[in-house]
Parts: structure tokens; sequence; C-alpha cells
């Protein structure tokens, strides 16, 4: 996954998504309530997806890697129901 904040960009790994958020493991962070985009892939919903996110808790990574929850601020409604897919792809499964 691919994660922007003023000009700069960021590489890292989905670790875990929700409707709503998503928290982001990453070689670094962004302080609190800074605005971000992220780009990721879901498996089977079709491609890449891009959503306008926050940063609303931070992991300094002392134990594991540092990380971000972004909360999303703006998720086009397509976005929504390809992530809404890919949970009732994945139901029932850990």
């Amino acid at each position: 996954m691919r994660l922007e904040a003023g000009g700069a960009t960021l590489g890292g790994r989905l670790h875990d998504i929700c409707r709503d958020a998503a928290l982001v493991e990453c070689s670094r962070t962004w302080p609190l309530e800074t605005p971000v985009s992220l780009a990721f892939e879901l498996p089977g919903t079709g491609g890449p997806l891009q959503v306008s996110g926050r940063v609303v808790r931070l992991s300094s990574g002392t134990e594991g890697p540092a990380g971000m929850a972004i909360l999303f601020t703006e998720v086009t409604p397509a976005a929504a129901t390809r992530i809404d897919f890919f949970f009732a792809l994945n139901e029932g499964n850990p």
C-alpha cells in the first residue's frame, strides 16, 4: 500500500481494515491529525482503491513495526462498495 501526505510518499503494509479506518504498518509515521491519502488493493475487489483520511493513533514501533491508525474522511461510494464486498468475501474467515 502507499500513503501520501504533504507531498511525501511512504510505503506500508495494510495490517487491518474496517469500513471507516485502517491500521497501517510503516517505517515512519506522521503526526496525529495529518491528512493522508491511501492507495491499496483488497484481494478479489478488482484493483486499487484510493481513500482520504487522517492519522488518529500512532504506534512507536517499540514492540513491533511502527504504525498509524487512519480514520477515513473521504471514501467514494464505489470504494465503500468494494470494501464491503471484501468483507462479504471473507466473512467467517479468521
